[in-house]
């Protein structure tokens, strides 16, 4: 049975970009649902934390805060 997984908070520590995802379902596309490098600058490894404590919803909502900031 298929699981989907706990939000995640990516941070690099080289340029200071950071991304809260909220997969929707347990297949993770790469740049968008998980990262193994920094979009921004290509650094390589980022840091990773599970948000297991925070809700779907609340991550998702974190992740569409992110954007508007940022534009």
């Amino acid at each position: 049975m298929p699981v989907r997984p706990s939000p995640r908070r990516y941070r690099c520590s080289a340029c200071g970009w950071s991304k809260t995802v909220a997969p929707v379902s347990d297949v993770l596309m790469p740049g968008h649902d998980y990262f193994d490098m920094c979009p921004r600058c290509g650094h390589a490894p980022l840091s990773s934390k599970s948000l297991a404590r925070l809700p779907a919803g609340m991550a998702r909502i974190a992740t569409t805060v992110e954007k508007w900031l940022k534009r």
